[in-house]
């Protein structure tokens, strides 16, 4: 019986310190780290692109629905690798893992919920 209840609550510690660790990823610092340093100049901390420098580049607002939802994430990681109008290319500076971290984390991140 002894064995049962302590099985039980090791479960349940398990259980538990889970749910923190799943709830702690959701809270992840938002923009990253990664997007204030090469961003934030033109897209602003807020992702709506209300810079100067985002201003005189028409750079685009992150937190409007009609651009999420008409760019796929393959478009936004082309876009941040290559480069689009103004907008310079990271290809270089970056690797795949941190454009694919900015657009699914950072750009999906303003997305209105």
């Amino acid at each position: 019986m002894k064995r049962t209840q302590i099985l039980a609550a090791g479960a349940f510690g398990s259980i538990l310190t889970l749910g923190a660790v799943l709830f702690a990823a959701d809270k992840a610092e938002h923009p990253s780290a990664l997007f204030k340093e090469y961003c934030i100049k033109c897209h602003g901390e807020d992702g709506k692109a209300n810079t100067p420098k985002g201003s005189q580049l028409m750079a685009r607002d992150f937190t409007d629905e009609e651009f999420q939802s008409s760019k796929t994430d393959a478009q936004l990681i082309e876009t941040v690798t290559k480069g689009h109008e103004d907008m310079p290319p990271f290809g270089k500076k970056l690797s795949q893992e941190q454009i694919q971290s900015l657009v699914k984390n950072d750009v999906r991140g303003f997305r209105k919920k």
